[in-house]
């Protein structure tokens, strides 16, 4: 294990679940910390992601039935900033309320948490973009919340089908090019990606 690599383990590695929380209002935990989110449809792999990053396989609940995360769930790591796994969006198998009630509770964060340093999109690389992730897209921009894109579960994909859609998502980036950071690919099955995530976010708490 090279020394960066241990040193970005035994950051994530320290690790506890602060709480889950149904409105940014109620959060509780210090608000000297600083977070990080996690954002995407239903069923795109956010849990898993934050397992991935800390290397703790049940830190986040993972489920296989979309919808699952209906809070704000917050991991604190490291004692030093928190990683947030907001509920997804774009799922129609719930009642009209609950998904505008869902869609209000990641609009009221994004829009309000005040310790949001960057935000990062998950979608299932294999479906590609959709409508409700463009408007996640200006969500954040109108926020003016600094964002970046994973492309999950990569080890579905071939790597020519992975250029087309970096190629066609470049384009597409043009138009929040004050707000978008980067791309990242990953796989939480098969920890490809990871590590490159692990440094954005250690990078990113080391600049403030």
């Amino acid at each position: 294990m090279s020394n960066t690599n241990k040193l970005l383990s035994n950051y994530f590695g320290k690790n506890e679940f602060v709480g889950s929380f149904q409105s940014y209002r109620d959060i509780k935990n210090p608000l000297s910390k600083n977070d990080y989110c996690f954002l995407g449809r239903s069923n795109v792999g956010k849990s898993s992601i934050i397992n991935s990053i800390t290397r703790k396989k049940n830190l986040a609940k993972t489920s296989k039935t979309p919808g699952r995360t209906q809070s704000i769930n917050i991991f604190l790591i490291n004692d030093q900033i928190n990683l947030v796994d907001l509920p997804g969006y774009g799922y129609a198998k719930v009642s009209k309320v609950m998904r505008q009630n869902l869609e209000t509770l990641i609009q009221e964060y994004v829009e309000n948490q005040l310790k949001l340093i960057h935000a990062y999109i998950l979608i299932d690389a294999k479906i590609g973009v959709k409508d409700s992730d463009i408007d996640m897209f200006d969500l954040l921009s109108e926020s003016n919340r600094n964002f970046s894109i994973i492309f999950t579960k990569i080890d579905k994909c071939s790597r020519s089908y992975l250029d087309e859609l970096e190629k066609s998502m470049k384009s597409l980036m043009k138009s929040y090019i004050k707000y978008f950071n980067q791309f990242f690919f990953t796989s939480s099955k098969k920890f490809e990606g990871i590590i490159d995530v692990q440094k954005d976010i250690y990078t990113l708490s080391k600049q403030l």
